[in-house]
């Protein structure tokens, strides 16, 4: 089993409706950066649009892609990913958030091109990994990926449901992953290919970690059913566990993650988080400079964990690649 680290970079508290979006937490990339160098982890870096504009972003970046230190990959927010259009939820950063699988083909087709372009031009590689925004993911998105010459998406949130999420006023909202694998897998059709390696989310609690179906029928019915709230408040809190440092995470739920992840036999396990979460009050997850001081010391604890385990890292691309051989 390998360790994927993925940072969703992007501007600054992307819940600032109807605002210019301002990329100041990009500053606080070079501390982790060390961090990831000092325990040999790669991680790769999904940038949005408004990262690839900003001048320190191509600077630090193109640095790390010359010394073979990180990955650069799409993060694709249609709400700042041109062309956009006048007219609710279309707008830049306007007060609707849609999902990718929202917007019709054309213009999805459209932000994809333009994004890849901005990557291009602004760190002198093609993307070939992908996250959609709110993870906003579905085939043909997965179609459109591999004809542009992406290798892999991590889109994909096993055991989660956003379809109750409001994205565009009065439209789908987004996609349902209830019944997704935590396996890789692989879109194939007549002119290339996609990897899909999911975001690692995994019940851990017997009997959620047992069996495919009871899971699936929990986290489909436990908002709208009292007994099954019931369980959750005594039993099941914060199932299913994100390899993701929420503040309320500690080592020992990661070590639950990994030891999940070993007996299915996963081939990669995937972290993420946002670029914001480095920053104090970019974020609402790390509001205080002593909450960001925890993440640092929970991924410093995290890390030692991987080295102890022996479980090396590998970026979406190199992960990918492997998986095809």
């Amino acid at each position: 089993m390998e360790f994927i680290l993925t940072i969703d970079t992007e501007g600054d508290n992307q819940w600032a409706f109807g605002k210019k979006l301002t990329v100041e937490n990009i500053k606080f990339i070079p501390r982790f950066q060390q961090l990831c160098n000092k325990y040999f982890i790669k991680p790769t870096y999904l940038v949005t649009s408004e990262v690839c504009d900003d001048a320190f972003a191509k600077e630090i970046f193109t640095d790390y892609l010359h010394a073979d230190i990180a990955e650069i990959g799409s993060h694709l927010h249609s709400w700042t990913t041109p062309p956009f259009q006048d007219r609710n939820g279309y707008r830049y950063n306007d007060f609707e958030h849609p999902f990718a699988t929202e917007l019709s083909n054309d213009l999805l087709t459209e932000k994809l091109k333009y994004l890849t372009n901005q990557i291009e031009d602004s760190f002198g590689i093609h993307p070939q990994s992908f996250r959609s925004g709110r993870y906003g993911f579905n085939g043909y998105l997965a179609r459109i990926l591999a004809e542009n010459s992406y290798l892999v998406d991590s889109s994909v949130t096993p055991y989660m449901n956003w379809s109750g999420c409001q994205g565009i006023k009065g439209g789908e909202g987004g996609p349902d992953f209830l019944d997704s694998t935590p396996l890789p897998y692989e879109y194939k059709y007549a002119h290339g290919s996609l990897i899909e390696i999911p975001v690692t989310i995994l019940p851990t609690k017997f009997p959620l970690n047992r069996n495919k179906k009871i899971a699936v029928h929990y986290f489909r019915n436990v908002n709208s059913s009292i007994p099954l709230r019931i369980f959750r408040k005594l039993l099941f809190q914060n199932q299913p566990l994100w390899l993701r440092p929420y503040p309320w995470m500690n080592i020992n739920m990661f070590d639950n993650i990994l030891g999940e992840a070993q007996k299915m036999q996963l081939p990669y396990v995937v972290m993420m988080f946002h670029s914001s979460e480095l920053m104090p009050g970019c974020s609402i997850y790390r509001t205080t400079k002593n909450e960001v001081e925890n993440l640092y010391n929970l991924l410093e604890r995290f890390f030692i964990l991987l080295h102890e385990k022996k479980i090396a890292s590998v970026t979406l691309i190199e992960a990918a690649k492997s998986y095809k051989l």
